[in-house]
């Protein structure tokens, strides 16, 4: 099978789909097919791959990325207002665990979507891959921080056999 046939595959899934997070799933998965596409055989071989692969996807294709955000005005004015629940700091809250530059990374791209400042368009294509990684690494992780709590909960439950 292609790589364009999952592409479509997962993008119909993500469109489909009425659990919020198997979208951004599915949407995930369909960037990391599509980009991946654009690397060589040794960049794909490094760490931080599906990261890498999606800011050189957004970056060579910054002026697009604008038309679409452009598209979007109520959704990206949401995310400029957003706060992260733990924080309220704008956009997403930034653990310890994350890059330093992330925080004033999200705190600049609020300003951005809000219209207060500007920043070229490879900045926003960058910034907004960060953002959507950040996004994908908080969920994937919370996601597996609860499957571990919960297959050691099973594990402390003594086995019955019928």
């Amino acid at each position: 099978m292609r790589s364009a046939d999952f592409v479509e595959r997962w993008q119909r899934r993500a469109s489909e789909s009425p659990d919020s997070f198997d979208r951004f799933f599915s949407a995930w998965t369909t960037l990391v097919i599509a980009t991946r596409d654009h690397l060589t055989e040794q960049q794909i071989s490094l760490p931080d791959t599906d990261r890498k692969a999606l800011i050189q996807f957004l970056e060579s294709r910054a002026d697009s990325l604008l038309v679409v955000l452009a598209m979007l005005p109520d959704q990206v004015k949401w995310l400029a207002q957003r706060k992260g629940i733990g924080t309220g700091k704008p956009i997403l809250d930034v653990g310890s665990y994350s890059p330093q530059h992330l925080r004033k990374l999200l705190d600049d791209l609020a300003q951005v979507w809000s219209g207060r400042v500007t920043r070229k368009p490879r900045w926003v294509a960058k910034a907004t891959a960060e953002m959507i990684n950040h996004v994908r690494n908080n969920m994937f992780h919370i996601l597996m921080g609860v499957l571990e709590t919960c297959t050691h909960e099973r594990r402390r439950q003594p086995r019955t056999f019928r």
